[in-house]
């Protein structure tokens, strides 16, 4: 009875304290407006400081009214240490209906330790109306070309009102840019705005040599009669990039070391030609012309990508052994080999300047097994597995059903995946790339998987993933990964008990911890979903 009491004593002495319970941020919400048309946009702005022993890694914010939706989210720090504040912005698209909402919020914090804290709540009263905002603030407004060239240097002006019957004191101007692209020079801000009057301050921005289709935002800090506010606007943007059409200058500096990957001679190396008794050269000029007829009108390597894999399922039958390793043959074929599918797909790849190159898996012997294509973007590198029928960035690869049966290959029979990288088509010559591959696997397969979950859902999910060790998180990640669509993976979570998920998880990966997995694990997601 006495220990009972004293332990009941020490933790009511740790609850009162705050050691438990304390939370990690301070957290404060406000709207740069709360008129808006309908089918408008507005900015959630959110200020965190972290105030708890360890850094914040991630914050999701959660709308309870289904009739706005998060259009863009701002991109979180790496860490954001203890004792530092951020300033996030999401962009919200109101109700096309006008009417008087309700807007709801709540955000999630999650730490170094892969904790999630909830508990950070904000309420607004939001007004959809076809009439002007009512005036008596500082208003903002960005303008900027609609479309950019990749590359490109273009101007950016911010425009500040003030419509207020008092002088602004204008304490700080961020602003938020697409990702990769870069401010080259910024205009300055005056110390204070007059009673109706507009300054306009001008930034130079460099666009990155990639797609990109979304927002740039800027967040005003001003002060009124000694309190602080905030401001904020924004403004689409579409970058384009089209290496096609691009000078070989541009294209050095704009893919740098990997641009060798466009000009190199051969596909694939010396055991491969011995293996097959062919050359896997290529005439990139020649292959040039075929391939723009196919990608008219794409914006992007990766729209590119898909374009000629559309064109290739259409055109070609999967089946049979390979028999050449020439583009120009294969291209005449109607039949061929997934082999020769990733060699074709390849070498058109490189003949509109998007770097490419065939990555196989390698067991010390043979460097021919399961060929996929990898193309390169600023995002990084994308991956086209045509005997999955798969085309997307590699992190998603990695969140496919058909990548746990290489991982069980590589970690337990030593397998490599490798980069075809021949020179002189003398014997093997690739260079390892499993790092790429297995580098951080649980974190990017917890992103990935948290970004296919509803908002609400990934408290639960994190929860699921601290509850498991480290091999039931990883299988338990698989298993997620491998859901048919982010419908089947949302549904698992909303309907299965968070207990029930966990044991799920751990009597399968003891069931299955010592087999050879399935080529594809959608087998195992049945399973687990009953």
């Amino acid at each position: 009875m006495k220990r009972t009491l004293l332990v009941f004593s020490l933790l009511v002495l740790v609850v009162a304290s705050g050691c438990l319970f304390k939370p990690p941020a301070e957290v404060t919400f406000s709207l740069d407006r709360t008129s808006v048309a309908p089918g408008g946009t507005l900015h959630v702005i959110v200020t965190i400081n972290n105030t708890g022993k360890v850094g914040l890694t991630g914050a999701t914010l959660i709308i309870s009214n289904g009739n706005f939706e998060i259009i863009q989210e701002p991109k979180f720090p790496d860490v954001l240490p203890v004792g530092k504040a951020i300033q996030l912005v999401w962009i919200v698209k109101a109700p096309t209906k006008p009417g008087s909402y309700n807007l709801k919020l709540s955000l999630e914090l999650t730490d170094e330790l892969k904790r999630t804290w909830t508990g950070f709540y904000g309420q607004f009263h939001v007004l959809v109306s076809r009439e002007a905002p009512p005036t008596g603030e500082v208003t903002m407004k960005i303008t900027a070309p609609d479309q950019i060239t990749g590359g490109e240097v273009t101007a950016v002006r911010i425009r500040i009102t003030n419509t207020m019957n008092t002088k602004v004191t204008l304490d700080d101007l961020k602003l938020d840019l697409l990702p990769g692209m870069s401010v080259v020079s910024a205009g300055t801000l005056p110390e204070e705005i007059g009673i109706g009057d507009t300054v306009t301050v001008r930034y130079l921005v460099r666009a990155p040599y990639g797609y990109r289709n979304g927002y740039i935002s800027a967040v005003l800090k001003y002060t009124v009669g000694g309190v602080d506010r905030s401001a904020a606007a924004s403004f689409p943007v579409v970058v384009v990039w089209e290496p096609w059409n691009a000078s070989e200058s541009v294209l050095q500096k704009a893919y740098g070391f990997k641009y060798h990957w466009i000009t190199d001679r051969y596909l694939v190396d010396g055991y491969w030609a011995e293996k097959y008794n062919s050359t896997p050269d290529f005439d990139r000029k020649a292959l040039r012309g075929r391939t723009l007829g196919l990608i008219r009108g794409a914006t992007s390597e990766r729209q590119a990508a898909g374009l000629i894999y559309d064109w290739m399922v259409r055109e070609y039958t999967f089946e049979g052994n390979t028999t050449t390793l020439k583009p120009s043959e294969i291209l005449a074929k109607k039949r061929i080999s997934y082999a020769e599918g990733q060699i074709l797909f390849t070498a058109m790849l490189r003949s509109v300047n998007i770097p490419a190159r065939v990555v196989t898996l390698y067991n010390g012997v043979d460097c021919t097994q399961r060929p996929i294509t990898e193309f390169y973007t600023s995002d990084g590198w994308y991956i086209i597995d045509l005997r999955h029928s798969f085309i997307g960035d590699i992190d998603d690869y990695l969140a496919s059903p058909y990548f746990p049966r290489l991982y069980q290959l590589i970690t337990e029979k030593g397998y490599r995946l490798v980069a075809q990288s021949p020179s002189t088509l003398e014997g093997h010559e690739h260079i390892d790339v499993t790092g790429d591959f297995m580098a951080n696997l649980e974190d990017r397969l917890i992103k990935v998987v948290s970004s296919r979950l509803k908002p609400e859902l990934r408290s639960k999910f994190m929860m699921v993933m601290n509850d498991l060790n480290d091999n039931e998180r990883l299988y338990a990640l698989f298993l997620f990964s491998s859901a048919p669509s982010n419908d089947a993976l949302n549904a698992a979570f909303e309907d299965f008990s968070k207990e029930r998920i966990e044991q799920n998880v751990k009597t399968m990966y003891e069931f299955y911890k010592d087999m050879e997995w399935s080529e594809d694990f959608t087998r195992y997601w049945k399973i687990f979903v009953g």
